[in-house]
């Protein structure tokens, strides 16, 4: 009986140790992990694709799992942003395939309707023990592989990809800063500092200049999707989102990017469907371009050169 039980509680204790495996360790110690290797969370609901470029990606909304023991959310947004995590897997290996390197990746693998992890954990979990576990383990990842970034790169950029279903069809560049702030001419957006509290302040504190040309001049982000043929605000063609709706960058950039994290930068991408993110060909295509794109503006504005891949 005493042997049964002893080799009980061992099973026991090796089950609980492997579980804790899967994913422990992986957001704290993400300068240890093996780039292009997964790591999960303790339900699987959270998967880290560990990098080695100062690239970060982030997708809250593209999960799909609904699983029974996590209570559906009654306060706020629960639709899938459609095809966004497939939309980030795709950037992911697009970067690979320019560069033979990894950027990190952090993914919900949650529906919203059980949790959103771009809000705060109150109303991203609605309480749920297991759903605050992965908001955690979530956040946690992205910690990690930011500072990751940092160890290797002494910075990092953090893109957060979301889906909006607006009227206008165009890119909405999230920065923190909202249409109120955004709608202003270049010099009453410079005087007005608004720079610092977005979340490329520690980008601009460093090069200095014009935070409005940062945002939407000739080398902007904006700017470099729009010459591809993506139309986006903030860009010199779209420098102020108007009236209409725009998505200003939620909790992950505002918690993970800009002046309480130094070294850190991003914003947050709302995509359009059509013609971005609602076919394979279309993904492939923007990935593509996007890749292009945050190479291009990383580039210029980071001392930091994108390895070219080794010839077979």
């Amino acid at each position: 009986m005493l042997a049964r039980h002893r080799t009980f509680v061992v099973a026991c204790l090796l089950a609980w140790a492997s579980s804790l495996a899967v994913f422990a360790a992986a957001p704290a110690a993400a300068a240890e992990k093996i780039p292009g290797h997964a790591y999960l969370g303790t339900e699987r609901y959270v998967e880290y694709l560990a990098g080695d470029l100062p690239i970060v990606l982030t997708s809250p909304h593209g999960g799909r799992l609904k699983p029974d023991s996590i209570p559906n959310r009654t306060e706020g947004a629960t639709d899938i942003d459609a095809n966004t995590q497939e939309l980030a897997r795709s950037l992911a290996d697009e970067f690979f395939l320019r560069t033979g390197h990894r950027v990190h990746l952090v993914a919900s693998h949650l529906h919203r309707l059980k949790l959103d992890p771009n809000r705060e954990i109150k109303e991203a979990a609605a309480g749920n023990a297991t759903a605050e576990r992965a908001w955690t383990e979530y956040h946690a990842a992205i910690r990690g592989a930011l500072a990751a970034a940092v160890a290797r790169h002494s910075f990092a950029f953090l893109v957060d990809l979301h889906g909006h279903a607006h009227p206008i069809a165009r890119l909405e560049l999230g920065y923190a800063l909202d249409a109120k702030q955004l709608n202003r001419t270049d010099t009453a957006f410079d005087s007005a500092g608004l720079i610092a509290v977005s979340t490329i302040s520690d980008l601009h504190t460093r090069l200095g200049g014009s935070a409005a040309t940062l945002l939407r001049g000739p080398t902007s982000l904006g700017a470099l999707f729009a010459a591809r043929g993506y139309r986006a605000t903030p860009s010199p063609a779209d420098a102020q989102p108007g009236d209409g709706p725009f998505f200003s960058g939620g909790y992950t950039v505002r918690q993970h990017a800009g002046g309480a994290t130094p070294q850190v930068d991003g914003l947050q991408i709302e995509c359009h469907r059509v013609g971005v993110r609602d076919t394979p060909e279309n993904r492939a295509k923007f990935a593509r371009v996007a890749a292009e794109v945050l190479t291009l503006f990383v580039e210029a504005h980071y001392p930091f050169t994108f390895p070219a891949p080794a010839k077979k």
